[in-house]
């Protein structure tokens, strides 16, 4: 027994090695949790607790402040015009900042030389590798990137509708403002799947 089982570890590490350097690579990014399209040879990998950690600390605040700032618009939308515009003009600003964020946690190029820069400063100085360093993967990205057209949708609408100049105008945008809204929460929860989601095969070709 002692044999055969011996026999059959070299078997298969006959056959990892068969797989070639690409597939020896995905085997030891898969054993160190690591997203193989963000791993920088010789460098820190990202895992996918990381991932998530990072798009828990983007949007978690983001979220909060659009709904205390939801809440201080219905409070004031039917009797004071100034207030309620104050509190659009901050969701707007909540909106573009979210947007901003998530862009720079988007996989492109220049994102992922910057991360890279502040992967190698980290080994370098011999500290843990920053949240910023951390990147979506591509395919988290594409839907990451819809979300931010909804969302500059919604707040182009928001920025429109706190130019009103009366509590019937602004309120006459409320509707449409649900609507495109409930577009963004869509993107939302998409993207909050694709997050916790573990890589699959595919993905990490």
């Amino acid at each position: 027994m002692v044999t055969g089982f011996v026999a059959a570890v070299l078997v298969i590490a006959g056959l990892t090695y068969a797989m070639g350097t690409s597939g020896r690579h995905k085997a030891a990014l898969a054993a160190a949790g690591c997203e193989p399209s963000l791993f920088i040879s010789g460098l820190p990998c990202t895992t996918q607790q990381m991932v998530i950690n990072r798009y828990e600390g983007l949007v978690t605040p983001a979220s909060k402040q659009l709904n205390a700032d939801m809440a201080a618009y219905d409070v004031n939308e039917r009797h004071n015009l100034i207030a309620a515009e104050a509190a659009l003009t901050a969701e707007v600003a909540t909106e573009q900042a979210l947007d901003n964020s998530l862009a720079a946690v988007a996989f492109t190029p220049q994102n992922r030389a910057t991360a890279l820069a502040l992967i190698t400063n980290a080994t370098s100085t011999g500290n843990p590798v920053p949240m910023a360093a951390v990147l979506f993967t591509p395919q988290i990205t594409v839907i990451a990137d819809v979300l931010i057209q909804a969302n500059q949708s919604l707040a182009k609408l928001t920025a429109e509708q706190a130019r009103s100049t009366s509590l019937t105008e602004l309120r006459s945008f409320n509707r449409r403002v649900q609507v495109a809204d409930a577009a963004v929460q869509t993107q939302m929860k998409l993207l909050r799947k694709a997050v916790a989601m573990p890589t699959t095969a595919s993905q990490e070709s």
